[in-house]
C-alpha cells in the first residue's frame, strides 16, 4: 500500500512543478508584453510632446517676429513723430522770424511815416510863416481880408466862461487856466503790460511833454475833470487788479497829489463832467461785475458823493460833455452785449435823462470835445466825437454834432486809429488828441486838430504808450 501510494504522490508533485514553470513562463511573457506596450505608449507620448514643443517653438518664433515688427513700427512712428516735431519747430521758428521781420518792417515804415508827417508839418509851418510874412509886407491887402471866424474850443465836459456865467457869474473855467498856464496834463493809461501811475505835462508853447506828478495808484480808464484852478479830480479807473472807487486830487500849481473823496461804486472806464460851480457828475463805467447805468454827484463844497440820476442804458467806456448851460450829452459806450451808437441827454434842471441823437457809428472808448459852445437860448454849439471802437476794430473817424439841429455829421478823419484816446483843448484854434490803441499797438503819439480847417496833423510824442488815458488843461 505505502509503496504504490508513495509512488503516486511523487508523480503528482512532479507534474505540479512542471505546471508551475509553464505558468511562470506565461506570466513572464505577459510582463514582457505589457512593458513593450508601455514603452510603445511612452514613445508615442514623447513624440507627441516633441511635436507640441516644436509647435510651441514655431508659435513663439512667429510671436517674436510679430513683436519685433511691432517694435520696429513703434520705433518708426516715434522717429516720424520726432521728425514732425522738429519740422514743426523749424516752421514755427521760421514763422516767428518772419513775423519779427515784418514787425520790424512795420516799425520802420511807421517811423518813416512819422518822420514824413513831421516833415510835412514842418513844411506847413514854414509855409504858414511865409504867408504871415507876406501879409505883413502887404498891409493893404490884409485890411481888405476878413479871416473866417474860428469856433471856440472847449475841453471835454466843460463849457466856456461865457456859458458858465449863465449858471454862475464869475465862475472859473479851464479855458482861463489854459490861457494862463499854457499846459495840458495827461493821466495814467495802459502800455500793454502795466497801468500807469505816472502823468505827463504838455507845454503848449514849446509843444513838448515832460513828466508830471505821480498818482497814488495806477489808473487806466480813469475820468478827469478840472474843479478849479488848484484842483483836478481823477476818478476811478482800473489798477491792474480791479476797478477803483477811489479818487485823487492833483494841484496843477504845486503838482502835489492827495487823496480825494471815495465814490459809492467802483467805476472803470467812466466819464466825469463838472456841471457847474457846485457839482460834478461821474457817469457809468464798469464795477468788474457788470456795466453801469448809475451816476454819482460830487458836492464840490462838501467834497462828498451821492447817488445821481440813472441813465436809460448801461454804458461802460462812454464819453460825456456839456453841450450848453442846461444840457449834458452822454455818448456811446458798451452795454455789455454790444457797442452803442446811441446817446442820452441830461437836463440839469430836472436831473433826468432822455434819449439823444443817434451817431452813424457804434463807438466804445471814444473821446469828445466841445468845439463851439452854445447856450440854452442860443444852442449853436458844435460837439466833436473822436475815434473809439465799433466792436470789431479801432476807428480813425470822427463825428460832429450840430447842437442847433441835434444831428450828427461826419467829421475829419484822424491820421491813426484810436480807441481809448483822450482829448484836450490847446487854444481856441487847436485841439489835442492823445494816445489810445490802434488795434495792434498802444500809442504814444498825438494829433492836433486845426479847428478852422478841420484837419489833423501829427502832434508831439508822449514818453510812453498810453491807452485808456485821460487829459485836462491845468
Amino acid at each position: 500500500m505505502p509503496g504504490p501510494g508513495g509512488m503516486m504522490l511523487a508523480g503528482t508533485n512532479g507534474d505540479l512543478h512542471k505546471g508551475n514553470g509553464r505558468h511562470q513562463e506565461i506570466a513572464d511573457g505577459m510582463d514582457d508584453d505589457t512593458l513593450g506596450k508601455a514603452r510603445k505608449a511612452a514613445k508615442v507620448h514623447l513624440y507627441a510632446l516633441r511635436d507640441h514643443v516644436e509647435q510651441a517653438m514655431e508659435a513663439f518664433e512667429r510671436l517674436e517676429s510679430v513683436v519685433f515688427l511691432a517694435a520696429e513700427t513703434v520705433k518708426a512712428d516715434r522717429r516720424a513723430l520726432m521728425e514732425d516735431r522738429i519740422a514743426a519747430a523749424s516752421e514755427r521758428h521760421k514763422a516767428e522770424a518772419e513775423l519779427a521781420t515784418k514787425q520790424d518792417q512795420i516799425r520802420r515804415e511807421q517811423e518813416e511815416l512819422r518822420q514824413a508827417r513831421e516833415q510835412l508839418e514842418q513844411e506847413r509851418r514854414q509855409l504858414k510863416q511865409q504867408l504871415r510874412q507876406t501879409q505883413v509886407h502887404t498891409p493893404a491887402e490884409s485890411q481888405t481880408m476878413t479871416p473866417p471866424k474860428a469856433p471856440v474850443v472847449e475841453d471835454q465836459g466843460v463849457v466856456s466862461s461865457k456859458a458858465s456865467s449863465a449858471c454862475n457869474a464869475g465862475a472859473w473855467s479851464p479855458a482861463q487856466v489854459l490861457a494862463t498856464s499854457g499846459r495840458v496834463i495827461v493821466f495814467g493809461g495802459f502800455d500793454g503790460s502795466a497801468d500807469h501811475r505816472s502823468t505827463e505835462i504838455l507845454d503848449t508853447a514849446s509843444m513838448t511833454f515832460s513828466m508830471g506828478p505821480t498818482m497814488g495808484v495806477g489808473r487806466s480808464g480813469c475820468a478827469v475833470a478840472s474843479l478849479d484852478e488848484r484842483r483836478v479830480l481823477v476818478a476811478g479807473g482800473f489798477d491792474g487788479s480791479r476797478s477803483l472807487d477811489t479818487t485823487e486830487l492833483v494841484d496843477p500849481v504845486t503838482l502835489k497829489v492827495s487823496a480825494g473823496p471815495r465814490m459809492g461804486t467802483r467805476r472803470n472806464a467812466c466819464a466825469a463832467v463838472r456841471l457847474d460851480a457846485k457839482r460834478l457828475l461821474v457817469i457809468g463805467g464798469s464795477d468788474d461785475a457788470s456795466e453801469l447805468d448809475s451816476t454819482e454827484v460830487l458836492d464840490l463844497e462838501k467834497m462828498t458823493f451821492s447817488s445821481g440820476p440813472r441813465m436809460g442804458t448801461r454804458r461802460n467806456a462812454c464819453a460825456a460833455s456839456l453841450i450848453d448851460s442846461q444840457r449834458l450829452l452822454v455818448i456811446g459806450g458798451s452795454d455789455g452785449g454790444s457797442d452803442l451808437d446811441s446817446t442820452e441827454l441830461l437836463d440839469l434842471g430836472s436831473m433826468t435823462f432822455s434819449a439823444g441823437p443817434r451817431m452813424s457809428t457804434r463807438r466804445n472808448f471814444c473821446a469828445t470835445a466841445l468845439l463851439q459852445p452854445g447856450t440854452s437860448t442860443a444852442p449853436r454849439g458844435l460837439l466833436l466825437v473822436l475815434g473809439g471802437s465799433d466792436g470789431s476794430s479801432s476807428l480813425d473817424s470822427t463825428e460832429v454834432l450840430d447842437v442847433s439841429k441835434m444831428s450828427f455829421q461826419p467829421g475829419p478823419n484822424m491820421g491813426t486809429w484810436r480807441s481809448g484816446c483822450a482829448a484836450a483843448t490847446l487854444s481856441s484854434e487847436q485841439l489835442l488828441v492823445v494816445g489810445g490803441f490802434d488795434g495792434s499797438n498802444h500809442l504814444d503819439s498825438t494829433e492836433v486838430l486845426d479847428v478852422k480847417h478841420m484837419s489833423f496833423t501829427l502832434g508831439p510824442r508822449l514818453s510812453t504808450w498810453r491807452s485808456g488815458c485821460a487829459s485836462a488843461p491845468c
